[in-house]
């Protein structure tokens, strides 16, 4: 028997990540019932681009009453996250929610206490968890070929395009996502707990906006009609873009969202420049940073354990070329590492590299063949295990409710820290009482 899926949000990740892999690549197992999204635009093109005629909504509230389905794709705004999985819940299905599972603890804490009362589940879809690259670390870390992890050094780099997008949209306002600590880095945060199996205890944080919002005069409202069009290299045109287009442009007149906002906007309120020192229940203390305008797109990461250390980091995206508009530059991109690139080496490999240094000398480097896929190879491994099912999960790659508030309070608590100055307790923000440090 088919499970039976509506989707609320059909913005390109809705569409791409689940409605269309669904009707193409699911259809023995799975099928979509309806479709919600308050934009009516969106909808259709939704429907058309998947090929099928399903009863659509601009309210969750008559689609959960009209339409029979098991579980609820949540793909919307990350601040009304918490509504839709709620309200799934308490009608007793299950919600496969896009990360961040929330943004903030009172809506985590409602979260948590719907699910206790519920027959259904919440799954956060945590893509990154099953790429073959970070399950491999999963793997050398569970065989303990490091021994006990004392320290982690994380790292993530964002690029011009990438990074900058983060200032266009929704994003940029830190109540519609809790900002990049919680939005971005939800994935980050989680892939070092897993990695760890320990759960966040403490958290430090410091951050600014050095890059973005005010910090430009020449400067318009959105890219479109902008007349600094010319020569500001963060023009995007969303008339190139099918999405661009077809998702936000054509559909700005019903909802009156704008896809294409300044990146120096003075409404912008996240910080591009952040990090955090996070203690963990069994000892272990990440030192973690993000960086958002960078001129490479990638991240490193070092493992320092009883037995040794392990290198790990991928380079996403490389310019080896440059160029004046963004639009231009996106084409020129390549998956070459810019720490080779500095001496001259611009291969693109088909493999990626992990490094062990044993305490007392020596290296051994583990190489693992790159998934060019999404998310690398992360997207078609998460669908398979949960439309799918029957998918063996030794490593415990499926995460819950749990994981997804880990995730998410670690860029909650750093965000408060930010704007307190100091250290917040995860056990505090979750109602647990007082936080224990690890041993």
């Amino acid at each position: 028997m088919k499970k039976r899926y509506c989707i609320v949000g059909l913005g390109s990740r809705g569409i791409g990540m689940f409605l269309l892999p669904l009707v193409k690549q699911y259809a023995d197992v799975a099928e979509v019932t309806g479709l919600c999204d308050v934009n009516w635009r969106r909808l259709e093109v939704a429907k058309e681009r998947a090929g099928i005629d399903v009863p659509t909504f601009t309210d969750f509230d008559a689609m959960l009453a009209s339409v029979e389905c098991d579980a609820v794709i949540v793909a919307s705004k990350d601040s009304t996250h918490h509504q839709f999985i709620i309200k799934s819940l308490e009608a007793g299905k299950d919600a496969i929610t896009e990360k961040p599972m929330t943004v903030d603890e009172e809506k985590c804490r409602a979260i948590l206490q719907a699910e206790a009362k519920s027959p259904g589940t919440v799954w956060v879809t945590f893509n990154y968890r099953f790429a073959p690259y970070m399950t491999r670390i999963k793997e050398l870390l569970k065989e303990g070929v490091i021994g006990r992890v004392h320290s982690v050094d994380f790292s993530w780099f964002l690029d011009t395009i990438h990074g900058a997008d983060y200032y266009r949209r929704w994003h940029r306002q830190k109540e519609n996502s809790g900002g990049l600590l919680v939005h971005k880095a939800t994935h980050h945060f989680d892939l070092v707990n897993w990695w760890l199996d320990q759960e966040p205890v403490r958290v430090y944080a410091s951050g600014r906006r050095n890059f973005y919002g005010p910090t430009r005069t020449n400067r318009g409202e959105r890219c479109l009609g902008c007349e600094y069009a010319a020569t500001c290299e963060f023009y995007v045109d969303l008339t190139q873009s099918r999405d661009g287009k077809s998702l936000y442009l054509d559909a700005e007149a019903v909802d009156g969202y704008r896809r294409d906002g300044c990146v120096f906007s003075p409404e912008i309120d996240i910080e591009d420049t952040m990090g955090a020192i996070v203690t963990y229940s069994g000892g272990a203390q990440l030192h973690y940073s993000l960086h958002s305008f960078m001129p490479f797109e990638g991240w490193r990461i070092a493992f320092n354990g009883s037995k040794g250390r392990l290198e790990a980091g991928l380079a996403e995206r490389y310019f080896v070329e440059e160029r004046p508009v963004l639009s231009e530059r996106s084409k020129v991109g390549r998956r070459i590492d810019p720490w080779r690139a500095a001496d001259g080496d611009l291969a693109v490999r088909d493999e990626d590299e992990i490094r062990i240094y044993p305490l007392y000398g020596g290296v051994k480097t583990v190489k693992v063949r790159h998934d060019a896929s999404g998310h690398g190879g992360g997207d078609v491994r998460l669908r398979d295990m949960l439309f799918r099912g029957n998918v063996p999960d030794p490593l415990g790659h499926l995460a819950g409710s749990r994981a997804g508030a880990m995730s998410i309070l670690i860029g909650v608590a750093a965000n408060r820290s930010i704007a307190t100055g100091l250290p917040v307790d995860v056990a505090e923000l979750l109602g647990e009482g007082t936080a224990r440090l690890g041993a």
